[in-house]
Order: C-alpha cells, then sequence, then structure tokens
C-alpha cells in the first residue's frame, strides 16, 4: 500500500504538471471544434481515477482529519473562521454574478480577463454542461487529491512532515495543477488552496471545502453566457 501511496503522490507532484503542459499546448494549437470536450472527458476520467487510488490507500478517512490531529487542530484554528470565510465567499461570489451582469464596464473587464482562458472555458451548450461536471468533479476530486490525501501522506506518512510543512507542500502541488492559467494563476491557486487547507483542518472533513471549491469553479457559468469568448 505504501507503494501506491508513493506513487499518487508522485502523479500530484509530476504527472499532474506535465499532463497540465500537454493538454494545454492540444488545446491552444489543435484545431479539432471538439477538443475542449474531450479535455473535459479526459479530466473526469483521471481525476475520478485518482480518487478511487486514494480511497483504496486511505479508505473513507480520505475525506477526514486522522486520529492523531482529531482532538487538537480544530480548537487551535477555530471553526469560526472556516465558516466565516465559507459565507464570504459564498456571498461575493453571488455579488459578482450580479454586479457583472448589471454593470457593462464590470462585465467587459471579466471577459477580458477570461479571454486569456478561452482555450479551456467553455462557449457552446455541450461545452457548458461538460464544464459543470468538471466543475463538481474538480470540487470533489482536487480537494480529496490535495487536502485529504496529500496533506495526510507529507504529515502522518512515511516522510512525517508536520502539520506546518504538509500544507504548504500541498498548496505547491495544487498550484502546479493549475499551470495553464500562468503564474498568476499558480500563485492564486496556491494561496487558495492554503484556505482550502485550513477550513480542512478546522472543520474535520472535506465538505465545506469540496463545496466551496465546486461554487468557486461553477462560477464560470454565471458569468460568462454561452458563446461570448467565440473566436
Amino acid at each position: 500500500m505504501i507503494t501506491l501511496e508513493h506513487a499518487l503522490a508522485l502523479f500530484l507532484f509530476v504527472g499532474v504538471p506535465i499532463w497540465d503542459a500537454l493538454e494545454t499546448r492540444a488545446l491552444k494549437t489543435g484545431t479539432n471544434p471538439r477538443r475542449k470536450i474531450f479535455c473535459y472527458r479526459r479530466i473526469v476520467a483521471v481525476e475520478w481515477i485518482a480518487v478511487l487510488l486514494a480511497w483504496i490507500a486511505f479508505g473513507s478517512s480520505v475525506f477526514f482529519i486522522w486520529p492523531a490531529v482529531r482532538q487538537t487542530t480544530p480548537q487551535k484554528i477555530g471553526t469560526s473562521f472556516a465558516w466565516g470565510f465559507a459565507v464570504a465567499s459564498v456571498a461575493g461570489s453571488l455579488a459578482q454574478v450580479v454586479l457583472t451582469r448589471r454593470c457593462g464596464k464590470l462585465r467587459d473587464k471579466t471577459l477580458k480577463a477570461f479571454k486569456g482562458l478561452a482555450f479551456i472555458l467553455p462557449v457552446t451548450q455541450e461545452e457548458r454542461s461538460w464544464f459543470a461536471l468538471v466543475s463538481v468533479t474538480a470540487g470533489i476530486c482536487e480537494e480529496v487529491l490535495h487536502r485529504g490525501f496529500l496533506i495526510r501522506y507529507l504529515s502522518d506518512g512515511p516522510w512525517h512532515a508536520g502539520l506546518w510543512i504538509a500544507p504548504a507542500v500541498a498548496c505547491i502541488s495544487f498550484g502546479l495543477a493549475h499551470g495553464y492559467q500562468g503564474l498568476s494563476g499558480i500563485i492564486g491557486t496556491g494561496l487558495l488552496g492554503a484556505v482550502m487547507g485550513v477550513i480542512f483542518l478546522a472543520t474535520g472533513s472535506l465538505w465545506l471545502p469540496m463545496a466551496l471549491h465546486a461554487i468557486i469553479d461553477l462560477r464560470v457559468l454565471f458569468l460568462l453566457r454561452p458563446g461570448e469568448l467565440a473566436p
């Protein structure tokens, strides 16, 4: 089982960034009009397979903090921060959607920001449907892999990195997995991963981070109308 854990960790640290670079190049240079659909399908398949391997390695406990930290971590961090951030994030996302739809200047600014990621963002209705599935998949699977599995693997596994270093290293892995967003995207997602890690440790489970992650990704579908990023 240790071998499986090492293999999955290696995939997250090395395999995912390489896969990300290859997918990005294929999306940017490909001419197949269904290339985004194929990319979305691969993301869904690969991430769920990786989660299955994490489940085999740690069982259902991959969704929860492990017994060694269960009695101390929530009291040190405080669940009020976790729920406060969750409420603020949902309210902020909702406000962003409403303001973007009502304010023309803000909408133009949002579209300009999204154009840099037009190669991977959905345009057609079919792409939007698959993107919704990708968003939910990412919300569940990436939290399981980068928080539920990787933090425990680094902290409680063979490396004994501790509860401060392990989440930091997991955040780096999470950021590198979003290399298609560029350097600013890597840094931004890495910081978001740090917050998700704190929420995970504060609440004792992945349910809240998974829900927030999915909402953040699904927000794109409310900010973009079908066809807006069409060439």
